[in-house]
């Protein structure tokens, strides 16, 4: 089974905001389209490790503005399943 994590964004500018700050903290980072089983619509998500996870969420605590959301991704086979994560990216945290 794999599993990583993938934020969403509001906008293509945070997307690449957030991208440049996972970068200047030595996170390894990768922009991909949206997946399907998140949103049917066009964007732009980042994809990273289950390790860079705590990292994130500090970062995020920080400055989690640019963040929609953060999901968690596991594929078996051809089976996609994502789970929404609270965090400081909520409004509502």
């Amino acid at each position: 089974m794999e599993r990583f994590y993938v934020g969403t964004f509001h906008s293509v500018s945070h997307a690449l905001r957030f991208e440049k700050l996972l970068k200047n903290h030595n996170l390894d980072v990768a922009m991909i389209p949206v997946p399907r089983v998140i949103s049917s619509s066009c964007g732009i998500a980042a994809r990273f490790s289950e390790q860079a996870l705590p990292s994130v969420q500090a970062l995020l605590t920080e400055d989690g503005d640019d963040v929609e959301s953060i999901y968690l991704l596991s594929y078996e086979g051809k089976k996609v399943h994502a789970e929404r994560l609270a965090g400081p990216w909520d409004n509502d945290s």
